[in-house]
């Protein structure tokens, strides 16, 4: 396994939670970016800081990160995250955060968003437009977005990232569950996440590291 592959593992589950949690706060509202605010407008009635990732080009089939994009005069101020990334990156030996350019059939966009959202609480936003996509992070968003999922969602959040993805699903399960803020007891015979509020989770894997089953016993809210 990568060093990037790694790291998606451990944050792609807190990564996808705030992306479910924003899309509910989005619903079908259209985008407008304004580089020289740097703000994002959704609807009539949202804006919110934004801190700029990189693009996907359609064309070449690549990724640019947004702070290797010097023809396009970007304010430095909307580069600052995307430059904590370049370093954290070079310091961990993660060359995907770190490689100005990379190809699209290595790591996509949404990809390096997720683990960007992981290491820094922020939920990801994907602009498409013709040839392409941009994409950023938002800032000031309402605590249902950035703070840890309701117990009873973590069965979704789960079952969404490992039909999506390739990953170590005991990785993300532990990960996901410390990261919420569970007790994790993580032995042999499986893993049992306990939340503050008396829910529980266990989680047991077959020979090949895949979970077998997911029970749990939420308390009603």
């Amino acid at each position: 396994m990568s060093s990037f592959d790694d790291l998606f593992a451990h944050h792609v589950a807190t990564g996808m939670a705030r992306q479910l949690a924003l899309a509910d706060l989005l619903g079908d509202r259209g985008w407008q970016l304004d580089l020289n605010t740097g703000t994002v407008t959704f609807g009539n009635d949202l804006r919110y800081p934004i801190q700029l990732l990189g693009t996907e080009s359609h064309g070449d089939g690549t990724w640019l990160w947004a702070w290797a994009n010097t023809g396009s005069n970007i304010d430095p101020s909307l580069l600052q995250l995307a430059g904590w990334l370049r370093e954290h990156g070079r310091l961990e030996g993660v060359r995907e955060l770190s490689e100005p350019s990379l190809r699209l059939d290595r790591v996509d966009g949404h990809r390096l968003a997720l683990v960007s959202s992981g290491l820094t609480g922020r939920p990801y936003y994907r602009g498409s437009y013709n040839g392409g996509a941009i994409f950023f992070h938002l800032e000031n968003l309402p605590s249902r977005v950035q703070g840890a999922v309701p117990p009873e969602k973590v069965f979704t959040v789960l079952g969404q990232v490992l039909q999506a993805f390739a990953v170590d699903h005991r990785t993300v399960v532990v990960s996901f569950l410390q990261q919420q803020g569970w007790r994790v007891d993580d032995g042999p015979a499986g893993v049992l996440g306990r939340h503050a509020d008396g829910s529980q989770v266990r989680v047991t894997f077959d020979h090949l590291g895949r979970i077998s089953d997911l029970t749990g016993q939420i308390q009603p809210r």
